[in-house]
């Protein structure tokens, strides 16, 4: 699968006119099949082999061509890889300690985001459902404080 995943992204890089670069590459291998990451985290993967421009330049890249998406956690964000490489999903973040959850593709929820934008007469070509609220874990630690 992850084959075909890379040969997706050539593929739209390609169709861009945009060259595969070393930094393309690693940036798209460590988002892939691993859970939402910030920036800090990804530049502390790719452990010196690209320099931290080149990350945030690739993820603006990868934004702009739809490749990539925000999962916004607070006031905070993290990334991966948008339903162009996997399956449709949604999240539940916590605001203490940043977990996200994926929570996979809901008949209900789906309905409900298309009912509401059928209603505003919007055609629903993306979205996100996110739920932010605290773990049990973060919560037990605010009771104690």
């Amino acid at each position: 699968m992850k084959e075909e995943a890379t040969a997706l992204l050539h593929k739209i890089l390609k169709d861009n006119s945009l060259r595969i670069t070393d930094a393309r590459s690693l940036v798209f291998d460590l988002l892939w099949d691993n859970e939402p990451q910030t920036m800090n985290q990804l530049e502390k993967q790719a452990k010196g082999s690209i320099d931290r421009v080149s990350i945030y330049r690739t993820i603006s890249l990868y934004e702009k061509l739809g490749l990539v998406q925000r999962i916004i956690v607070g006031w905070k964000y993290k990334l991966e890889l948008s339903d162009v490489f996997t399956k449709h999903h949604h999240h539940i973040s916590c605001l203490g300690c940043g977990r996200v959850v994926s929570i996979q593709e809901d008949k209900v929820i789906e309905k409900l985001i298309h009912g509401f934008a059928d209603k505003y007469g919007i055609t629903a070509e993306r979205h996100q459902f996110e739920i932010q609220g605290y773990c049990k874990t973060c919560l037990l630690k605010q009771k104690q404080v």
